[in-house]
């Protein structure tokens, strides 16, 4: 049987990204209601509805201009991403990532306009029951996208400066982007981004990435080789490590660095030579695991001598 790739999968689960836009946006649009008195002396009272939907365009204005660019109302970017999105699933989660980025902006220091506070009356009540009801709402998207995204083995994750973006798991890439971060929070956060839905199929920045990756490794290949302790545990050739003596060399017979003589890709299709990335990526994966399992080792060693 013929490895099935992402898509596939998803195909054969009968997973409807469809459906789930429309459940978001059912959530978006349902109103809540609040009853206030609008006049101390007459006591009469009103009803005021609202939704996420109403809030988030009413507050748009608020939305820092970098993120807004020329769009002048929620409204304008949700048709926007659904007019332009790829496909069904792209489509979802670049929505799931504006619906979250925008909404931690606006209760972040209060960027809402409270309908409460107008005119001399401001209802403290109102504005409480209207901040509670705004988040209990929201609770329930994130609900829906924490299932939708358990199932598609997807995750939010938090980048450097507070974008969340939405990538496939990968519990290696994690534990290596931990070990970036202690000497470069860029090159961190680009082993996760790696990930990052939008990347499939965009072969040059999965190729900036890697060249990235590959240019933090080179200082390290001489202390790879060196260590005794992974010698002991991978094949050996000429004293070097052939399982990363083989990564430098795709690094460099793969289009990414050195323009070598000899590239193996020169004939390869961009789906055959996507691929061959994505191995470069699992194999740059573990090979920075190594220096840490070196790390291990050593310690292990000095432990025993004691």
């Amino acid at each position: 049987m013929a490895r099935q790739n992402y898509f596939d999968l998803i195909q054969n689960m009968n997973f409807d990204p469809t459906r789930e836009i429309e459940i978001i946006s059912e959530l978006l649009s349902e109103t809540y209601d609040y009853h206030f008195k609008r006049h101390r002396v007459s006591g009469r009272s009103e009803k005021i509805s609202y939704s996420i939907e109403r809030i988030f365009n009413e507050t748009f204005n608020n939305y820092p201009i970098n993120k807004k660019h020329q769009f002048v109302s929620y409204d304008e970017v949700e048709n926007f991403i659904f007019e332009k999105a790829d496909n069904e699933l792209d489509k979802l989660f670049i929505f799931l990532e504006f619906l979250i980025d925008l909404f931690s902006f606006l209760t972040s220091d209060r960027h809402i306009d409270f309908p409460f506070d107008q005119g001399l009356l401001i209802d403290i009540y109102g504005n409480t029951f209207y901040y509670e009801k705004l988040f209990d709402q929201f609770a329930k998207i994130e609900n829906r996208a924490n299932y939708f995204l358990n199932i598609l083995n997807h995750e939010l994750i938090t980048l450097e400066n507070g974008d969340k973006i939405i990538v496939e798991k990968n519990v290696y890439a994690s534990e290596v982007s931990q070990i970036l971060s202690e000497t470069s929070i860029e090159d961190a956060i680009r082993v996760l981004e790696y990930n990052h839905f939008s990347n499939k199929g965009d072969i040059q920045r999965k190729k900036e990435i890697l060249i990235s990756l590959a240019n933090y490794l080179e200082p390290l290949r001489k202390e790879l080789n060196n260590s005794e302790e992974l010698k002991e545990v991978f094949k050996v050739n000429n004293n070097k490590i052939i399982a990363f003596e083989k990564l430098f060399e795709m690094y460099n017979n793969l289009g990414l660095r050195h323009n070598n003589l000899k590239q193996y890709h020169q004939n390869m299709s961009d789906e055959e030579l996507e691929r061959w990335y994505d191995d470069i990526y699992t194999s740059t994966l573990f090979v920075i695991l190594s220096l840490d399992e070196a790390r291990i080792l050593s310690q292990l060693e000095a432990l025993k001598a004691k």
